[in-house]
């Protein structure tokens, strides 16, 4: 049976990472494909995940060594690793496709180690908003640029160039084309806390991870936009998690803005299409912003990089991570003004596309794949595993994660 394999970051969240795999296997388990996720999910004995769907996947894919980068690990501990991926997969039929798909920097060198043990072909897509700060791209940069040239990396024009910075120049012509993902988080779904969302003058939503680098600014901004308009009572509504680290800020917003009042609906998965019938603008990034800009909302994009807006999706910006020279630049006060006062988008056009839904997306993912280097080849394992082996992160890693309650209480002792 044909086999697909995800390596992947941890699935206890719900970002858009996340969505994507869930979206993605669901459709090749009905295209006939038997799937797996390897991903360093949550505790080994508490394989909860957010979204539901993934959650039979964990009991076989939830790998603790996949937190850290092969390199920084004992072989022994990268053997055993291996030898357990590939007992949970089963005979392969050389016959048949076998398929690696990786997306971070730690799981793509695994997924090359994985795919060589099995001959399987691997193909990183890469899904970081960033690609230096925390980041082990930098010390595998000769693993990057191979996957490159075989044309088995997967991004944009907008990424290639973050990964590459200082080691390769990359023009539209080295790549087939951009890979194209769909999430498919929002779903024709009745919501109770929705459905009670009470209606303000202006409603504005933020959709995503509550740790992203931008929400800060976000908070301040729009209690800013809100003290200039007095009259107007303003809500502005959480789809988010971990807004613990805000807390702070959050209580003294509301304590000094009158006329704005927060309210947090934590992480919707799915996210119900009622939620844009009561909003009156959407400040998302990435995957967020994309197909809320899909389901007709005007979207303010957050870029992780500058922390601030870089436009209107599909009036003032096409893309939906990364700020490109078409961008407008601005805090996110300036851009609430120009939707919901100036209503500047009224004087252009939204020349964002249709929506193209997981399966067209997934056939444009074949299609790439066939564009790769024909001929089965991995880079060097002893090179990718080259490195000092790292206890001290490995002990705080593991402790992390059998422990994570107790590393939590540690932080806020320290604190």
């Amino acid at each position: 049976m044909r086999k697909y394999i995800f390596m992947t970051t941890s699935t206890k969240d719900v970002g858009g990472n996340q969505c994507y795999v869930a979206a993605k296997a669901k459709y090749l388990e009905e295209e006939g494909w038997e799937v797996f996720v390897f991903c360093s999910a949550a505790k080994p004995k508490s394989i909860h995940c957010p979204i539901s769907f993934l959650e039979k996947y964990l009991k076989k894919g939830n790998i603790t060594a996949m937190g850290l980068p092969p390199f920084m690990l004992p072989k022994f501990m990268v053997r055993r690793t291996l030898n357990r991926m590939v007992k949970s997969l089963g005979t392969i039929d050389p016959s048949e496709d076998c398929i690696v798909e990786s997306h971070m920097d730690v799981d793509s060198q695994w997924g090359e180690l994985l795919a060589s043990r099995i001959g399987a072909r691997h193909y990183n897509y890469m899904m970081p908003e960033e690609y230096r700060k925390g980041k082990s791209y930098e010390k595998k940069m000769d693993f990057y640029i191979y996957k490159f040239k075989r044309k088995e990396l997967l991004g944009s024009m907008n990424s290639f160039p973050r990964l590459f910075e200082g080691h390769l120049n990359v023009s539209e012509s080295d790549f087939p084309a951009a890979v194209l993902i769909d999430e498919s988080p929002i779903q024709d779904v009745f919501n109770e806390k929705v459905d009670k969302l009470e209606r303000k003058d202006w409603n504005i939503c933020y959709i995503g991870r509550g740790n992203k680098s931008y929400v800060t600014n976000i908070i301040a901004d729009t209690a800013k936009f809100a003290a200039q308009y007095p009259q107007k009572n303003i809500q502005l509504v959480f789809v988010s998690d971990n807004l613990i680290t805000h807390q702070e800020l959050i209580e003294e917003v509301q304590q000094t803005s009158s006329n704005l009042s927060i309210n947090n609906l934590g992480m919707l998965h799915p996210i119900p299409k009622m939620l844009y019938e009561k909003v009156d603008v959407v400040i998302a990034g990435s995957g967020s912003a994309r197909h809320s800009c899909e389901e007709g909302a005007l979207v303010i994009v957050a870029d992780q990089e500058s922390k601030q807006s870089v436009g209107i999706l599909g009036y003032e910006t096409m893309n939906s991570v990364f700020r490109d020279e078409d961008s407008v630049l601005s805090d996110f006060c300036d851009a609430l003004k120009r939707v919901l006062v100036n209503k500047d988008y009224l004087n252009k056009q939204n020349k964002w596309p249709e929506k193209m839904g997981v399966a067209k997306c997934t056939e444009q993912n074949f299609w790439l794949f066939s564009q790769s280097e024909r001929k089965l080849e991995y880079y060097d394992e002893n090179k990718l595993l080259e490195g000092r082996v790292d206890l001290v992160k490995i002990i705080k890693w593991y402790v992390y994660r059998f422990f994570p309650f107790f590393v939590l209480k540690l932080r806020k002792i320290y604190k």
